[in-house]
């Protein structure tokens, strides 16, 4: 309205400012476990976080592939632990001073790490109380022992992390004893990691998807699809798999004829693929982890000679090598297309980013003024990856890092439809070097 009297009006215009980008270096880690939840994604920022929670037995195929990550640098790894059929839970029958049945204690997941909780009953000190106390090694939980047996054993089911309990008599429970009976089962089948994989797709923020100690093509080739699906909505995934223990290098290079995808990379030789995904999570998302040196691996389980290398290259399989000075290096980080790593993780990267802008803009491009506002943020965004290097020019100059542009015709108008067309040149690895010598006689 215009104004009568003098004065100052004021208008308050919020800027749209993008919510910050999930940082990558989180990795989906499928395997067996010790003990732990099942089938539940279980977040861990260090290895001592993770044996916490999953146990350090090494006979298990996670606690060895998580270690070298974290030792590569892995920023975060959110952990699905799968079992085979026939696993059961530990537990124990304690009884009442009588010797007749009180409370049924079982072990919280299936497996052998639950034989190792012990549960004690005593007294306490000048209150003439009776104390329950669980302890699984690591933890320990306390539990005073009320007049009624069923309400021990409600709070118990209710609080504790290590057992389940449930009431089988009236009597007070007393006396010690060792949980029993518990067994990890088969191996997990395909099945299995198809569930953990479904699961993993409510984790936004996971980029890199590792199945821990697994050379069968056939869940090489779920993952490839779980990360391929996944990218579709702009979660974008790399898939990290490893060859068989005495896989031949022409048998391994016939793997890459049937799995040629941007979205999965192939270690050899066998039981590295937690330290490549490891390296990969700790680089720039723009970085090539070609001739990056491995942590935490000591040798190789196959030495391949230069023809062997070759041969592994041309298939699209990453190769390690140990190399003297360097060490245990990745001679090419490629994935089973032949694609650079670090291209794909660009292009993610630059997915995620325009998802990320264009998000907080909807419902306000119904003018030019909008639409011109989502263009100079996504250039915002674009040039910010120009300046990290993620993305450069033509080595002649003529054709620019990247191109945006925002519009709307009046057939998308009417539908509510605004597009964005966008063209990036990620920066790729610079793989080789020709010298030229001149010698003067």
């Amino acid at each position: 309205m215009t104004r009568i009297l003098p004065g100052v009006e004021i208008e308050v215009i919020k800027e749209i400012v993008p919510q910050q980008l999930n940082p990558s270096g989180i990795a989906g880690m499928i395997g067996t476990s010790e003990k732990g939840l099942v089938l539940t994604p279980t977040r861990a920022g260090s290895y001592k976080e993770f044996t916490e929670k999953f146990g350090s037995n090494y006979d298990y195929t996670l606690t060895n592939e998580v270690k070298l990550a974290f030792q590569n640098g892995i920023y975060e790894v959110v952990v699905m632990r799968v079992m085979g059929s026939g696993g059961k839970k530990a537990e124990l029958m304690l009884k009442d001073v009588k010797g007749r049945n009180s409370i049924r204690l079982e072990a919280k997941s299936e497996g052998e790490a639950g034989n190792n909780i012990k549960v004690k009953v005593e007294k306490s000190e000048g209150e003439g109380k009776s104390m329950l106390s669980i302890t699984d090694g690591s933890a320990i939980e306390i539990y005073e022992i009320p007049e009624k047996n069923g309400d021990i054993a409600s709070k118990i089911f209710e609080d504790s992390k290590i057992v389940a309990a449930e009431a089988s008599g009236k009597g007070t429970p007393d006396g010690e004893g060792n949980l029993s009976g518990g067994s990890g089962g088969k191996s997990p089948e395909l099945k299995s990691y198809e569930e953990a994989l479904e699961k993993l797709e409510s984790e936004s923020d996971v980029d890199i998807i590792v199945a821990c100690d697994v050379s069968d093509p056939a869940v090489h080739a779920a993952i490839d699809a779980h990360c391929k699906n996944m990218s579709k909505d702009a979660k974008n995934r790399i898939g990290v798999g490893t060859v068989g223990k005495d896989e031949s290098v022409d048998d391994i290079a016939k793997r890459t004829n049937v799995l040629a995808s941007d979205r999965f990379v192939l270690a050899a030789p066998y039981g590295n693929a937690g330290a490549v995904a490891g390296l990969i999570g700790n680089l720039n998302y723009y970085d090539s982890p070609t001739f990056k040196p491995l942590t935490g691996v000591s040798e190789l389980r196959e030495s391949y000679s230069p023809t062997q290398l070759r041969k592994l290259l041309t298939a699209g399989v990453l190769a390690l090598e140990a190399q003297k000075g360097r060490g245990i290096i990745v001679v090419k980080g490629i994935s089973t297309s032949k694609e650079q790593i670090s291209v794909t993780r660009i292009a993610d990267h630059a997915v995620r980013g325009v998802k990320n802008v264009s998000d907080n803009f909807i419902g306000t491009l119904n003018s030019p003024s909008g639409r011109l506002a989502l263009k100079e943020k996504l250039r915002e965004f674009l040039e910010l990856m120009e300046k990290e290097g993620a993305i450069v020019p033509s080595t002649d100059l003529t054709e620019p890092a990247f191109i945006i542009d925002v519009y709307s015709s009046e057939a998308d108008f009417a539908q509510g439809i605004v597009r964005v067309d966008m063209a990036v040149r990620p920066v790729r690895a610079i793989d080789y070097i020709y010298a030229t010598i001149l010698v003067e006689a």
